[in-house]
């Protein structure tokens, strides 16, 4: 009775709380809907980060196909250090070239997580010398140079001039800004023709870009022009991009399932060649073992199963691909060895 009399002091007439209460009296700005620990704030927008280039609008379910090979394979690599890299590889295979090739690669050290360029790869066939050269140079933070190049021996000066003539595969010049990417690429196809893109991409939000690619294809002696127009959709668990031209569509669809599995789809339309395809492809991913496969409309199933051996200092790999309207069917195993494991 004399806790109730004292709780009765202690209030003002109406509910309101006195000079005694421990009670806070709530604020008149928000009306009585909250109490008083809830406050305003104003959200947070996250400023549109970098889309990267229209090559790569379909990059994470590029990620999920089996990268197929036949034959056996054996690739050894030796680090010289942080930044160069020598490495060997022989392969018997009756679909790639055969042989022994030998190689390496170049790259400056990094500095702030930061890669400092030029970077350079090389691999060359002893018994022929045909070799591949990869160049990748930044002479500023936001421009970008990248050319791959084969050295063929004896091509235009003849068999027994010895004339080694460059044979451009690709270069490409990039300039890359905080939420846009432009890029001019050139590559060169089969029966001498050749491929002239320009592209450029925009981030309108941390999660939708758009963009634009204006295409030049030479193929034997025929010259055609396009354009093609792109965008793409990004969510913490799932990504939906397109490509769309008046010949041709591409639409792709990969969500993440769980920490080990992920799904992917895609559907490609080319009215130029009169084909349509679609496909389904996952991978999964455990400690030490990777899975990726996939199933096409055209009855190509195929996958790959790497595993990391340890405590051995090599991985090893199976890849399978089946296509019974084709009648095809390639088998390959390959063993990757680290030399500085060992």
């Amino acid at each position: 009775m004399k806790f109730t009399e004292a709780a009765k002091t202690e209030t003002e007439p109406g509910g309101r709380a006195g000079a005694g209460s421990c009670v806070p009296e709530p604020d008149r700005r928000y009306g009585g809907r909250f109490p008083w620990p809830f406050t305003w704030t104003t959200g947070v927008r996250q400023p549109p980060l970098n889309p990267g280039d229209m090559a790569n609008l379909h990059e994470r379910i590029g990620h999920l196909r089996p990268l197929w090979f036949e034959g056996c394979q054996l690739n050894v690599t030796h680090g010289l250090g942080v930044n160069r890299t020598v490495g060997a590889s022989w392969t018997l295979s009756h679909v790639t070239p055969s042989g022994f090739r030998f190689g390496g690669q170049y790259q400056r050290r990094c500095n702030d997580h930061v890669l400092k360029t030029p970077l350079v790869a090389f691999d060359v066939n002893p018994s022929t010398l045909a070799s591949n050269l990869q160049l990748l140079y930044r002479p500023f933070g936001s421009v970008c140079l990248e050319a791959n190049l084969q050295l063929l021996p004896g091509g235009a000066g003849g068999a027994g001039g010895g004339c080694v003539v460059p044979l451009v595969e690709e270069v490409s010049l990039q300039h890359t800004g905080r939420s846009r990417t432009s890029t001019v690429r050139y590559s060169s196809t089969a029966d001498a023709g050749y491929r002239v893109s320009v592209d450029h991409l925009v981030s309108l939000t941390d999660r939708l870009c758009v963009g634009m690619e204006l295409l030049t294809e030479c193929y034997r002696q025929v010259v055609q022009t396009g354009v093609a127009f792109a965008s793409r959709y990004n969510r913490e668990t799932w990504t939906l991009a397109a490509t769309v031209s008046p010949e041709a569509c591409d639409l792709s669809y990969w969500r993440k399932v769980s920490d080990t599995l992920q799904l992917g789809t895609s559907v490609v339309i080319n009215q130029r060649r009169d084909r349509a395809v679609g496909s389904i492809c996952y991978r999964f991913d455990h400690p030490d073992t990777v899975v990726r496969g996939s199933f096409d409309t055209d009855w190509t199933l195929g996958f790959t199963y790497g595993r990391k051996l340890t405590p051995a200092a090599f991985s090893a790999c199976f890849s399978l691909l089946f296509c019974p309207p084709k009648n095809t069917f390639q088998c390959g195993f390959r063993i990757d060895l680290d030399s500085n494991l060992l």
